[in-house]
């Protein structure tokens, strides 16, 4: 035998010794998640590290994903971030891409969702599918998921409470931009329209007498529950926030096949379902502190909702107009996804 060989064979048996030892096999693939939440916020905190535990146990530790200590990018920014590498993964608030996925923004239309997290979450996810799934509209990336917060509300900061449209008309109204600010400016009332992170700052200052478009448990969340003196609640809302949770197709093709399967079958309605409950039980805890300080609960009209939902359909139509042009049709989409939130309402009642 050759010393050249030799010396070989003698590297091939102790690289065959080093693979069989613990913690040896080849580094895992590390996803970079970016939360552009504030990092104490529970979507970083809990939400997030959930789908990475998910995707480390479903691949056995070979695929693990690593959150920022700070967002990377702003949060319109997510998708364009994760396309041009600067994180491996995101997720998006729905409205900011709503140019670019369409099929997505059913959850955002108005008076299609309602109040729970948990049933409207797997609605989402399984409609999509069932009519976009084939699109290819998340052009660059993978969706791993998707999650829909509670429905948004009406309230009155002044002591007079919604009671009809011509009361959300005869008062100037803060709302999240978008489907709300739209449909409220269409009352005829003057909006004050805004990231919800602002709220605090222009409704203590009693610039508005009125804020729309949030849940009932944002009030709690962002201080506003001493300057809220009512809420009015609709069977159906006004808005439901919807966001996505995508990898990059460069970092996806690093991944072995096997193990991509196991991922999205580990994400997907399982995950929406997860972290929808989740969500659940943070509205709810938040909803008691607010009626206990005293913020009074009335019940929307029916009769006034539809004057609302008359408001909103052109928001609708368009909807409908651009999936049409996708071959797809949006009558279905919206009675599905409505249909498959009832049928998980039903199934959190029993």
């Amino acid at each position: 035998m050759t010393i050249l060989r030799a010396f070989a064979m003698a590297n091939l048996a102790l690289g065959l010794a080093l693979a069989s030892l613990p913690g040896s096999a080849a580094a895992a693939e590390t996803i970079l998640f970016n939360c552009f939440f504030p990092p104490q916020h529970y979507m970083c905190t809990e939400m997030v590290p959930e789908l990475g535990r998910r995707i480390e146990k479903a691949t056995e530790g070979r695929v693990k994903m690593r959150i920022p200590p700070k967002s990377v990018a702003a949060p319109a920014d997510q998708y364009d971030a994760v396309v041009a590498g600067v994180a491996d993964g995101a997720l998006q608030f729905n409205t900011f891409i709503a140019n670019r996925v369409h099929g997505i923004q059913v959850a955002h239309l108005p008076f299609v969702g309602s109040e729970a997290a948990e049933p409207a979450s797997v609605a989402l996810w399984s409609t999509y599918q069932k009519f976009f799934g084939d699109k290819d509209e998340y052009k660059g990336v993978v969706l791993l998921s998707v999650f829909v917060s509670n429905g948004g509300e009406f309230a009155s900061t002044i002591d007079k409470p919604i009671r009809t449209v011509q009361d959300i008309k005869d008062r100037k109204m803060w709302a999240l931009p978008g489907t709300t600010a739209d449909v409220v400016k269409a009352t005829g009332s003057p909006v004050v329209s805004g990231p919800a992170v602002q709220m605090l700052e222009i409704i203590s200052k009693k610039v508005v007498d009125g804020y729309a478009g949030v849940p009932t448990s944002s009030t709690e969340q962002f201080k506003l529950t001493p300057y809220t003196k009512s809420m009015t609640i609709f069977s159906r809302k006004i808005f439901q926030p919807s966001f996505s949770f995508f990898v990059s197709k460069a970092k996806w093709s690093k991944i072995d096949p096997k193990d991509q399967k196991a991922i999205l079958a580990a994400t997907g309605a399982d995950y929406a379902r997860w972290i929808g409950a989740l969500q659940d039980d943070k509205h709810e805890a938040n909803v008691k502190k607010v009626y206990e300080a005293g913020v009074e609960r009335i019940v929307g009209a029916e009769a006034e909702m539809e004057k609302l939902i008359v408001l909103g359909q052109p928001l609708v139509d368009v909807w409908l107009k651009t999936v049409g042009g996708m071959g797809v049709d949006g009558k279905k989409v919206i009675d599905d996804y409505r249909k498959t939130t009832a049928e998980e309402e039903a199934k959190l009642v029993k």
